[in-house]
């Protein structure tokens, strides 16, 4: 059984990919049996931003009690996209009305049109689940409840949603991914996957193939 983990990873994409095999992914513990896992190979895998590929090495673990193996992707990673989290963040979030940096849509250069609306298209979809889910995890750490019914699309409201819980994380620990990320990593690098895992922690242009996740 294969499972994905995220982490946060402090360095850029450009740089990830220039250190190769030199980057030291956290060896997490079995989500199973608890018990720490063992680095267990790896493989490459393409990761589009601003109009490039790179070349990343994602690091496997597995659990030698229970068998349970692991991609440990870095927080720049979704699940079963070739582009960046920054690049499909920065055209979900403007479509859903976050205001973002000068030049964020530089981020997705070069992708079709027709990927960038399957990205906003797919985050929509989730919207409802994804603001219940945030909504919950910024409430457990804190975050006032909402006065009534929040106006607004379903895509706004789970931004709004996970902007809540980002502060409430930012307030307990001082120090917190950028919250499109923070949101990757809570949902195992999954934002535009077929469902919402368990929160963590817990308990170019060129055509490109990536190896799942």
């Amino acid at each position: 059984m294969a499972v994905a983990f995220s982490w946060p990873c402090k360095v850029s994409v450009a740089v990830y990919s220039k250190w190769g095999r030199k980057v030291l992914a956290p060896r997490p513990n079995c989500a199973r049996c608890g018990a720490p896992m063992a680095f267990d190979g790896g493989y490459p895998r393409w990761v589009r931003e601003a109009g490039k590929c790179y070349s990343v090495f994602v690091r496997r673990a597995r659990c030698r009690g229970c068998g349970i193996g692991e991609a440990l992707l870095p927080d720049f990673v979704l699940a079963r996209r070739r582009d960046s989290t920054a690049a499909v963040g920065a055209a979900v979030l403007a479509s859903a009305g976050a205001v973002l940096a000068e030049g964020s849509t530089s981020l997705y250069q070069g992708v079709p049109a027709r990927t960038v609306r399957s990205w906003r298209h797919r985050f929509a979809e989730r919207a409802g689940e994804l603001s219940r889910f945030f909504e919950a995890l910024a409430a457990e750490r804190g975050a006032s409840a909402l006065p009534g019914h929040l106006a607004g699309a379903p895509a706004e409201q789970a931004v709004v949603a996970i902007g809540r819980f980002w502060q409430a994380a930012h307030r307990r620990t001082g120090e917190v991914p950028p919250a499109w990320f923070l949101a990757n990593l809570v949902v195992g690098s999954g934002l535009l996957g077929a469902r919402v895992d368990l929160p963590w922690p817990c308990k170019s242009r060129h055509i490109c193939r990536s190896r799942a996740p």
